[in-house]
């Protein structure tokens, strides 16, 4: 599955095929019914372009919202909540999580923090979850059971 826009079906590079979701649409893969939200990635910088970016929503559960604040108008029970990003300001990041309001989350999109930034934007991921449920905080190789 690929970003926002347009008719899915294309081959991508090496046969694959690509089908692009935008919000609104609806996917049965495997065992996984998926939702998909949004359309816009979030604004780096004026001078760079805002592309296409669709948040998705895995068996009514879990939401990855990818590069973007998108909030679904269904409840979110986890939450895979960005924490650094060239886009992302972290106050941004808690209105959005108190926005949200998940019983669970989990800090994801990190890699562009050092070890400092990341206890630090994990600290106040933390204090705008707990209002509403708690954080889990997964390190390389970790996963989650929901």
């Amino acid at each position: 599955l690929a970003g926002a826009g347009g008719a899915g079906g294309a081959d991508g590079a090496g046969g694959v095929v690509v089908d692009v979701v935008t919000a609104g649409d609806r996917r049965t893969v495997g065992p996984f019914d998926l939702s998909f939200h949004g359309t816009r990635h979030n604004l780096i910088h004026s001078s760079v372009p805002i592309v296409d970016n669709t948040g998705v929503l895995v068996n009514g559960r879990l939401f990855h919202p990818g590069d973007s604040y998108t909030v679904p108008d269904v409840p979110v029970e986890v939450l895979a909540a960005p924490v650094g990003a060239p886009w992302l300001k972290v106050s941004e990041m808690m209105d959005y999580v108190l926005a949200v309001g998940p019983r669970l989350a989990y800090p994801v999109h990190e890699a562009t923090l050092s070890d400092v930034g990341y206890g630090t934007h994990t600290g106040r991921l933390r204090e705008a979850v707990e209002p509403s449920g708690s954080l889990v905080v997964l390190r390389p190789g970790e996963s989650l059971t929901i």
